[in-house]
Formats: structure tokens, sequence, C-alpha cells
């Protein structure tokens, strides 16, 4: 993004008449994180607006929301030639700077990004009041150094092949670029956000300077300029309904089902045999074997954990069974009912995860349960399943191990979603901030 620098003396009648002779009719931005600059910034909003209006092309500006920093009341940004700048929420719709209080404050940084939370991020942060919930931070980062940032948050580089890379970060870029228009086109706030809910992202990538470092590095610079501007579509030409997750389990399942309510993509559900493979090896341990458990996984939820569910539900003091009502044709159940002390209730498996706790209950893939469906509970429930996350498109455990038999991105990101075209994207990411 041009900058207009600060001419002096001689040098200011050139600048005027560049300016009009270019046509350039664009106002001069902030120094980078000047904080006297921060009174202009209270219309920071609708200069993104008018800046998003322009960024067209392969690699437009992607806001994404900062979960760590969201409702905090104080924010520390550091800055390479500012030192730490505080920033504080002061009453209802104004954060206060070291001049003063501003709607808002948008923060440009060096070529070396501003750190935030621990993390280094590359691009504009907008920091904004955000009533009496504190503040919000947003960083306008290019499309290509999110996705930068997104693949090492979401893969293990040290050991990722480049095809596995490369699927990852087209699966990512798809996601993004969906998933904003489709936000924005039903008049919500087009933004992602930097967890789970989207997709995670920690800023700039850095491994450090050993030599083994900056392979991994080369590595990740190399397939991402490989799968550069990649995006998958429907045949329609409408970008593709890309979701992601660790593991299936043996087999994914349609989007539709695993996401009930997020997706209407039906079919796609495929069979992978990296999965079922390593997660038939893994149940044949014993249960005080040490070695990290890739699929298979076994989790107890307590007895106090069965009464918070049934709680949570509304029905009554404690949860007395659980039932399952409909799986799909390879065993992952699609709907529960819970019955209670007081009343019974039919939920989604997505929704039994989110009450549970999805880090423990990992995925709706659940071979057998003790007691087992249809008997009381007068203890805890024992889950024994398959896969993490929801198991609706590309699998990344998967990914992995086909990217090493020796798979393309292509082949890997066609075998997960057979319904999807690999082509190269002309659209920009929406980055309307209302």
């Amino acid at each position: 993004m041009y900058r207009l620098p600060d001419f002096r003396g001689a040098a200011l009648l050139f600048f005027f008449c560049g300016y009009f002779f270019c046509g350039c009719l664009v106002p001069p931005r902030p120094m980078a994180g000047d904080p006297k600059q921060s009174a202009q910034t209270a219309r920071a909003g609708d200069t993104i607006r008018a800046r998003a209006a322009s960024a067209e092309g392969a690699n437009p500006l992607v806001p994404v929301r900062i979960s760590a920093l969201d409702g905090r009341d104080e924010v520390r940004v550091e800055h390479t030639q500012e030192g730490t700048q505080v920033f504080r929420r002061a009453g209802a719709g104004l954060v206060s700077t070291a001049d003063g209080t501003a709607a808002s404050v948008r923060l440009t940084p060096t070529s070396t990004g501003l750190g935030l939370a621990g993390n280094i991020y590359p691009g504009e942060i907008l920091i904004e009041a955000h009533g009496a919930l504190g503040l919000k931070v947003t960083n306008l980062v290019a499309l290509e150094d999110y996705i930068g940032g997104v693949v090492p948050a979401e893969l293990v580089l040290w050991s990722a092949a480049p095809a596995e890379i490369e699927a990852q970060a087209v699966a990512s870029r798809t996601y993004a670029l969906r998933t904003l228009a489709h936000r924005r086109a039903l008049g919500k706030r087009a933004f992602l956000w930097d967890d789970t809910r989207d997709q995670v992202y920690r800023g700039r990538f850095s491994v450090g300077s050993s030599a083994a470092a900056q392979r991994v590095q080369a590595r990740l610079a190399k397939a991402m300029a490989d799968s550069s501007g990649k995006v998958l579509r429907h045949a329609t030409g409408e970008l593709f309904d890309v979701r992601f997750h660790a593991t299936c389990g043996g087999h994914t399942a349609a989007p539709s089902e695993a996401l009930p309510g997020e997706s209407t993509l039906t079919g796609g559900a495929t069979a992978c045999e990296p999965c079922a493979r390593i997660g038939a090896e893994e149940r044949s341990w014993s249960m005080d074997d040490s070695r990290r458990r890739q699929v298979a996984w076994r989790w107890t939820a307590s007895r106090r954990d069965l009464d918070a569910l049934a709680s949570s539900l509304d029905l009554g003091k404690h949860l007395l069974r659980l039932d399952v009502l409909d799986s799909d044709d390879h065993g992952r159940w699609r709907t529960v009912r819970l019955t209670g002390t007081r009343e019974s209730r039919d939920i989604s498996l997505a929704r039994l995860r989110a009450e549970l706790d999805p880090a423990r209950l990992k995925s709706g893939h659940i071979l057998r349960t003790w007691p087992a469906p249809g008997h009381a509970l007068s203890g805890g429930l024992m889950f024994e399943g398959l896969g993490r996350g929801h198991g609706a498109g590309l699998c990344q455990v998967g990914s992995h191990e086909l990217a090493h038999a020796g798979w393309s991105a292509a082949a890997i990101l066609l075998h997960y979603l057979p319904a999807a075209q690999l082509s190269r994207s002309h659209l920009s990411a929406p980055t309307r901030l209302p």
C-alpha cells in the first residue's frame, strides 16, 4: 500500500505537482505507530472502507480479530521505533492514548511488524472501543501474509511435506475468501477470528536462526509461492465451501451433517486410509502405553460434567441417560437424545461436543461408551472414539501421510474435496469494516 512521505522545503513543490499530475488524491497516512496521529483515526472505519473498495487483486487485505485481546481494558503494542504504546478503554466508545482519546486508533508497522500478546503481526493494527465490553483489536493483513501465518499455526511445519503445506495454503485461502464474502452478503461485519472459530493465526511465523529452522522457513516460503493465489471452486465458479480438521478417524463426513447450520454442502465424504491404519494401530496399544495417539482417543465425562450438561440444557438436576438417534454409514453420531430428571431433549452431535468441551470429546466418530447408549447413568460416562475435529473436508493427518507418500497438493485436495476444482483467484477479500 502506497504511503506518502513527509516532504519538506523544495521537495514540497515537487510533491504537489506530482500529486495533482497523477490524480492520486489520497490523503497522507499517519506515520508508523505515531500516537500524535491518533486524533485522525476517529474516522478509521471510513478510511478502511474506502481503501477496501480499491483492494482488488490477488493480495487484498483481510481483517483478523485478535481473540486474546478481545474485551481487554488495556492493550500494549510493542513498536521498534516507538517502544511500548499503551491504549486503554476510556468510557463507552473511546480509546485512551498518550495524547487524548479517539473512537479508534490505527497503527502502521515498520517492516518488522507490531508486537501484541507475544506475537508479531504484519500489516496495520486497528484498536477500537467496544462500549462496556472493552477493546477490540483487528489486524489488517494482506491475504498472502495472513495465509503465511495460518499454515504454520495449523500444521507442524518441522515434519510437513511441501505438498501438505501447499494443500493447507489453498484450503485456508479459499476458506478465508469465501467466509468473508459470505458474512458480508449476510450483512455481518466481515472479519475472521484468529482461533478455531475460523482458522488459527498467530501473526508472522518465525522459527529462529539455526540451519534447521531456516530450512523450515525456506520450505514454507517455497510452498507459499507455489500455491500463491490458488483456490478451490465449485463447477459454477463459486468459491468452494472448504472445511478442514485434524484427523477424520478413517472416513470424512459430509459438511452438512458434521456442521449442521453452518454448511449446506452435501456429499463429499471419503475414505481416509492413513487415518484408518493409524487408528487401528493405536487401538491395539495398551491403555498404559505412553506413546502419543494421533487418531484414537478415550475420555470419561465425570458425574459433575454430566450434571453441568443437564443444567445447561435445562434437563433437570441430573443426566439419566444418553441415546443415539442417528449415525452416518461410518459410525459417526449425528443426533443424540439426552434424558434428565426433568425432561428429554434431542441435540446434534456438534452441540453435544460444544457443551461437553470439544477438546475432550474429540469427535463424533464414537466407537463405544460405558455404560452403553440407552443404559442408566449412575456415575460418569466413558467415550472411546477415533478422529479429532468435525471430520468434514480436508483431513490434516491424512494429508500429511499422503504428501509423504508422494501425492501432489492437487491430488490431496481433490481426494478429500472431490466436488472441488482447483483454480487461481482473481477475487479480492471483503475488507469492509462497518
